[in-house]
């Protein structure tokens, strides 16, 4: 399946990508790449699995602001809180970078939420949810509703010679639970925002606790480009992203030294997902100033999930 991107329709996009990724593994070709310089960067929210109606782990955030609010009853006075509990999913839109909202605030609920447990309990508990949650249109478990021919373009980078990463602005533990089992990405090749840790040590040995606090810069925008440095070291060649969050990442891939390629998803098959531009539009529009491939769902996919 891998080989021929067979999830993908007989398309510009996909000519693009299979001549470029023949033209950068061929030993005689002038653009040849090595292989230690084949690195790979995808976006994930939008870009690898659906991020609509709000990000899959702000509903796993939700389920934690209920379960505390339940604990302790003061908590509803925080409007993150109440809205939690009544089910006010309007508030969290809102809070939406799509939708204008602040990343920052996003992200800070997000962490906030499960600060002060060890990281072995959270990443049973967001295993335990990517078991059991189910999105409240398409009704199946969030893990399954993945975008098949971005997962066969994983695997098929991975087949020629690529080193595939996560770069997403989503927790960097949360993707790390299902990366291996829905991308067949190591969880070491995932690059997130990420919470603040501290080791305390114990009865049993020394033991990870999350703190309060994000760590800078978070995964997205301008923080992109920082942390796929502090992580991999070396420039992307190829990237894929779906939103203006991503347009750094995209840029930074035309400044590696070799040639490179950027994929820019577009939302436009509100049939089989979902249609919309918002948050999007400064990308688009430099897609077009840069040269970037835009792959549009509806047409360039024979299938979404």
């Amino acid at each position: 399946m891998s080989e021929s991107l067979s999830l993908w329709n007989e398309t510009p996009a996909k000519k693009a990508i299979i001549n470029y990724v023949n033209v950068i593994s061929n030993p005689e070709s002038a653009d040849f790449v090595p292989e230690a310089e084949r690195i790979a960067v995808l976006d994930n929210d939008g870009t690898m699995w659906v991020e609509k109606p709000v990000y899959v782990q702000v509903f796993f955030v939700i389920d934690r602001l209920k379960q505390l609010a339940e604990a302790d009853p003061t908590l509803l006075d925080q409007p993150h809180f109440k809205a939690a509990a009544t089910g006010d999913l309007t508030y969290f839109f809102k809070i939406d970078p799509h939708a204008g909202g602040d990343i920052k605030v996003l992200m800070q609920i997000v962490f906030d939420s499960h600060a002060g447990m060890s990281q072995d309990d959270f990443m049973l508990m967001a295993k335990e949810f990517m078991e059991t949650a189910k999105h409240p249109r398409f009704g199946v478990l969030y893990k399954d509703l993945t975008y098949k021919p971005m997962v066969e373009l994983a695997r098929y980078l991975g087949d020629n010679g690529f080193k595939v990463f996560l770069a997403s602005g989503g927790g960097m533990s949360f993707m790390r639970t299902v990366s291996e089992e829905i991308y067949n990405i190591p969880r070491e090749r995932v690059i997130g925002s990420n919470i603040s840790f501290e080791t305390r040590m114990t009865d049993k040995g020394p033991v990870v606790f999350r703190r309060r606090g994000l760590v800078d810069p978070i995964d997205d925008g301008a923080g992109k480009p920082v942390n796929i440095e502090l992580h991999i070291g070396r420039k992307p060649i190829l990237a894929a992203g779906n939103s203006d969050g991503d347009l750094h990442m995209l840029w930074l891939a035309q400044k590696s030294g070799y040639r490179s390629l950027s994929l820019l998803l577009r939302h436009d098959d509100a049939k089989r997902e979902y249609a919309y531009d918002e948050g999007s539009e400064k990308t688009l529009q430099m897609a077009k100033e840069r040269g970037w491939i835009v792959v549009s769902m509806k047409d360039d996919w024979k299938t979404v999930f």
